[in-house]
């Protein structure tokens, strides 16, 4: 059914492996070197070790986790992405581990990961179970993206935001109720509206 505050998604969408390889085709970092707000406020939060930045971009998170001592993974579904954040590794002097993958099907390997991030990428409702599979007992998961709300503020829309990837009011909060929250809000951050959360495996 139509609504029209969160209006359908149109079905003839490109498929986002066609929107990120085009838009990171481009010279330069669509989304600059420096790692997210969140990441960089509370990554002293998050268990050390091995960490995995799902929908990693160009790095700039990866390569963030590297520098600060995790075993530093990464994945997109682009390609140029991949390169692109290796090379970051590569200047910053720092090692990572970065390859495409479809994220739509990807399977977390049981119980692999101390911290999972997510930013700017909103997964589908099973890749929580996905999570929780992947993280050791204790381990963490960050999260930083948009808010419908977001879109709201925005007088010129943006063509990088896409509604599929903003999560509604409220709704991060319920994926997230297998887990134990260590800090979560959703709050206007500058010309921006976001949801950040930090959420850790206790069972």
């Amino acid at each position: 059914m139509f609504d029209e505050k969160y209006p359908e998604l149109d079905p003839n969408k490109k498929s986002a492996v066609e929107v990120w390889e085009s838009r990171y085709a481009i010279p330069g970092y669509l989304f600059g070197k420096e790692p997210c707000i969140s990441l960089k406020n509370f990554n002293h939060v998050l268990r050390r070790g091995r960490a995995l930045d799902v929908g990693m971009g160009e790095g700039r998170n990866t390569v963030f986790l590297a520098e600060k001592g995790f075993q530093a993974e990464g994945i997109d579904c682009s390609a140029k992405a991949v390169e692109k954040a290796k090379s970051l590794a590569d200047e910053k002097q720092v090692k990572i581990e970065a390859k495409s993958q479809n994220l739509d099907f990807f399977l977390m390997p049981l119980m692999k990961y101390d911290t999972v991030v997510l930013s700017y990428f909103k997964p589908n409702p099973r890749f929580f179970s996905e999570i929780k599979r992947g993280l050791v007992m204790g381990g963490t998961v960050l999260f930083e993206a948009y808010t419908t709300e977001h879109l709201k503020l925005q007088s010129t829309p943006n063509p990088l935001i896409d509604l599929d990837q903003c999560f509604k009011p409220n709704e991060l909060l319920t994926q997230l109720k297998e887990f134990q929250i260590l800090y979560y809000q959703e709050i206007p951050e500058g010309n921006f509206h976001l949801v950040q959360a930090i959420a850790r495996k206790n069972r």
